[in-house]
Order: structure tokens, then C-alpha cells, then sequence
């Protein structure tokens, strides 16, 4: 690989990764401050009982969404800077490639086969956690909640999935794409895992970030932001509110037929167009060195301590 784009890899990688470091700590600045001020509000309602103030601010804070709406706000305009402006212009350029209803059931098996992956991830470290005295439970009701208020329904299946599209699949992964397609997919979709700070949902998360990278590189970044908002609001919560009618263990068994399907489409297709996607790879490959150079970059292992550091907190003793 030339100098040049040596030192460029780990400059460009470096640089997305403390950018999103110091948009992890603005989302963290922005709660604390929302949190406080919440605090005070419930300190009027409550005058000298601490414990009902703490509880009801602890209550507020879980299920509203304003501040992660300001959060994403902030983390936008942090990455239109970085992009200097493209980010809402040559960052959203489109290709020629027609979304077609056959490739649009695809893709869509490929989100239920994340989800699969995901309740099996789950179910499996769970069970070794507990050998150990510990448990994920936390972080996976972190993943996996609901929407129960209008704001945190709007940050989750609107406003997150746009913003999030914008940052990865449009800053980052333009960033990363003149070192070859399918580093900018993988590299986009790690830091993107490792960004939700949480070991079930980055498993999950950098695996529908390929997903979305693909479609965003031979579609649209429009149509991946459109995937983004149906795996949210249809697959997440729109199940869920459907599941809601019946009984637990029916909807449990529902759940897991339609993810079986549609991870069994998704599993033929890999298997009928694995010589399609062997070509993709190689025709897209990235210049000899470019990952040993990415991963030499300082700040993306700090971001990367920093998020598994954090993914410690939502475990705890059994």
C-alpha cells in the first residue's frame, strides 16, 4: 500500500472514532443535564422527600425520549462539520440500482435474520453468564424496550434511525469507501456496533450495519434509513404492540415463526448467490495492509475500550 494511504487509513479511522467517542460524551453531557433539571422539577413536587424524587425522576428519565432527541440533533451537526458540509449533499447520493419488491423481501429477510441471531445470542450467553453468578438481562431490556412515551417513540423509530443513517452510512461510510467497498462496509459497521455500547446489540447492530452499508453503497442511503425505520418501528415495536393482544406464550411462538421464515430466506439466498457475493468481495476488496492499518489507529481502540468499558455496567450479579 503507498505511504500516503497508509497513514491516511488510520488518520480517516482515528478521526471517525473520537468523533463518535466525543458524540457518546455529548449525548452523556445532554442527559446529565436534562436529568438535573428534571431533578428540580421533581423536587418542587416533592419538597424534602428525596427517595420519591429520586424514584420519580429515575421513573421520568426511563421513559422519556427528549433528551435523546436533542442528543441526535447535537451528533448530527458534530458530523456535518466533519464532512464539511456533505453530509446533506454528495454524502446522500444515490445509484441506479431500482429497489425492486423481490430485493426489498430480501433485505428484509436478512433484518429478521439479525433478529434471530439476536434472541439466540441472548439465550445462549445468558446461560453463561449465570454460570458465572452474573446476568445481561439489563442490557437486553436495554436493547429490546419499547417506546413508552410519544418522544421515545419518535428518537426510536424516527428521529435514531435517521440520524444514526446520516452518521454511519453517510459520514462514515463515505469516508471509509475510497479504501474499497468492503472495507467502508465493515469498518462503518464495527464502529457502529461498538457506538451502542452494549454486547448483545453490537453483535446486532454491526450486523444490520452491513446490511444497511450494502444498501446504502448500491441503492440509496433514502432506502436505508427506509429499512432502518421498519426494523425500529414495524419489527420492534410494531410487534411488540401486536404481541401485547395475546397471550405470552402464544406471541413468543409467533415471533420465532416469522424470524425462522424469514432467517431461512435469507440463508437460501447467501447459499444460491454465494459465487455473486465471493465476485462482490473481490471486485471490492480494499488495497493489501488496510485493515493492519485501521487498526493501528490509537483512538479507535480507545473508543473501542471505552464502549466495552460501558457495556460492563449493564451487568450485573445474579
Amino acid at each position: 500500500m503507498p505511504v500516503t494511504v497508509n497513514q491516511q487509513v488510520r488518520k480517516d479511522v482515528s478521526l471517525f472514532s473520537a468523533l463518535c467517542l466525543i458524540y457518546v460524551f455529548v449525548m452523556t453531557m445532554i442527559s446529565l443535564i436534562y436529568q438535573t433539571i428534571v431533578t428540580l422539577f421533581q423536587a418542587i413536587r416533592y419538597p424534602g422527600n428525596l427517595e420519591r424524587i429520586q424514584k420519580a425522576t429515575e421513573s421520568f428519565m426511563s421513559r422519556d425520549g427528549s433528551y435523546y432527541l436533542i442528543a441526535v440533533c447535537a451528533g448530527v451537526f458534530i458530523f456535518w462539520l466533519y464532512r464539511d458540509g456533505k453530509l446533506f449533499k454528495s454524502d446522500l447520493r444515490t445509484q441506479k440500482r431500482v429497489m425492486t419488491p423481490k430485493t426489498f423481501g430480501i433485505v428484509l429477510s436478512f433484518l429478521l435474520l439479525g433478529q434471530l441471531g439476536f434472541v439466540l445470542f441472548n439465550q445462549i450467553f445468558e446461560t453463561i453468564f449465570n454460570l458465572f453468578g452474573f446476568t445481561m438481562l439489563k442490557a437486553v431490556e436495554s436493547a429490546s424496550a419499547g417506546s413508552d412515551s410519544v418522544s421515545m417513540f419518535l428518537y426510536a423509530s424516527f428521529f435514531g434511525p435517521v440520524s444514526e443513517e446520516l452518521i454511519f452510512r453517510g459520514a462514515g461510510l463515505r469516508t471509509f469507501e475510497k479504501y474499497g467497498k468492503v472495507f467502508a462496509i465493515l469498518m462503518s459497521s464495527l464502529i457502529f456496533g461498538l457506538f451502542h455500547g452494549n454486547i448483545p446489540q453490537f453483535f446486532f447492530a454491526t450486523f444490520v450495519g452491513i446490511i444497511f452499508s450494502y444498501v446504502t453503497l448500491e441503492y440509496s442511503i433514502l432506502w436505508a434509513m427506509v429499512f432502518h425505520v421498519f426494523n425500529n418501528l414495524v419489527i420492534g415495536d410494531g410487534l411488540t404492540y401486536l404481541y401485547s393482544f395475546l397471550p405470552d406464550d402464544i406471541g413468543g411462538l409467533l415471533h420465532l415463526f416469522i424470524l425462522l421464515v424469514g432467517a431461512s430466506v435469507a440463508v437460501i439466498f447467501l447459499i444460491k448467490n454465494k459465487a455473486d457475493i465471493k465476485m462482490y468481495v473481490q471486485e471490492n476488496r480494499s488495497f493489501s495492509g488496510t485493515y493492519r492499518q485501521a487498526f493501528r489507529s490509537v483512538w479507535f481502540w480507545i473508543f473501542v475500550i471505552f464502549m466495552f468499558l460501558t457495556s460492563l455496567t449493564l451487568i450485573s450479579h445474579l
